[in-house]
C-alpha cells in the first residue's frame, strides 16, 4: 500500500479489488506496468471502510495533520486521537496527566479540518473548565474560538448564540 500525500489518494495491491470497488464507489482500478492496482481517495471515510475490511490503512491524521499547538504529540496522544476519530462514538477514558484534553481537541481540529465535525461541545467539572480546557484551547488553537458556558441559564443561552465559535464549553 502506498499513500500518495499529492492526490491523498492510496494505491493498493489488492487481491480481490471487487470487494473495495463494491463499497468505495470512488476507488478505480487502473494498470501499470502488467499489474492491476486500486487507487482509493484517502480520507476519513474510506479509512474506516479499508479497516472495517481489515486492509490495516495508514490513518489520516498521521499523513495530512500538523498538529498545531507549541509541541509535538506524545505516541499515546496520537493513538488518542487515532481511536477518536476513527469512532463516531467514543470515550476517552485515558489516565492522569496522559494528554486527554489537547488529543482530543486535536481530534475534534483534525475532524473539522476534513468537514467531519462543525462545533465541538466539552462537557467538563466546573474546577476544569477555564484553567484545563479554555487555557487549551487559547494556547495551542489560536485558530479556533471558545465560550465558557457558565453562569445564569439566561447568560448561558446567551453565550449559545455567540456567532462563530467553534469550542462550547460547559
Amino acid at each position: 500500500m502506498i499513500t500518495n500525500t499529492r492526490h491523498k489518494v492510496l494505491v493498493m495491491r489488492l487481491k480481490d479489488p471487487s470487494r473495495v470497488l463494491t463499497i468505495i464507489p470512488t476507488a478505480k482500478p487502473f494498470l501499470y506496468r502488467g499489474q492491476e492496482l486500486t487507487v482509493v481517495p484517502h480520507g476519513m471515510t474510506e479509512y474506516r471502510l479499508l479497516k472495517n475490511l481489515d486492509l490495516n490503512p495508514p490513518h489520516p491524521v498521521d499523513t495530512y495533520y500538523n498538529w498545531p499547538g507549541a509541541f509535538a504529540p506524545m505516541a499515546a496522544q496520537r493513538e488518542t486521537v487515532r481511536f477518536l476519530t476513527a469512532h463516531n462514538r467514543a470515550y476517552c477514558l485515558n489516565d492522569l496527566g496522559t494528554g486527554k484534553t489537547i488529543a482530543s481537541l486535536w481530534a475534534f481540529d483534525f475532524l473539522r479540518e476534513q468537514g467531519l465535525a462543525k462545533r465541538l461541545l466539552v462537557v467538563a467539572p466546573l474546577s476544569t473548565m477555564e484553567r484545563t480546557w479554555g487555557d487549551e484551547v487559547f494556547r495551542h488553537f489560536s485558530h479556533l474560538h471558545f465560550v465558557t458556558l457558565h453562569g445564569t441559564s439566561d447568560r448561558r443561552r446567551m453565550l449559545l448564540r455567540t456567532p462563530k465559535v467553534d469550542v462550547f464549553i460547559i
